[in-house]
């Protein structure tokens, strides 16, 4: 069993990213401290404070922009 993402794993779903772009949304997210990267490998994962963002996101969205367009 394999955890994590890779860019090939995002791109399926977001066709019209190039991979060079791919990358540089990886890098800032990694500057960022969302995601972090595993040693030797393409694969990237969610660190705590990453979460801590997507939740707060999530939250947003739910509570406020959802509502607004109702």
């Amino acid at each position: 069993m394999t955890f994590g993402m890779q860019g090939k794993d995002i791109r399926r779903h977001l066709e019209d990213i190039s991979p060079s772009a791919m990358s540089r949304i990886f890098k800032r997210l990694r500057l960022h401290g969302i995601i972090e990267r595993v040693q030797g490998t393409y694969k990237y994962f969610t660190t705590a404070y990453g979460k801590e963002v997507i939740a707060a996101g999530l939250t947003v969205r739910n509570l406020v922009l959802i509502p607004a367009l109702a």
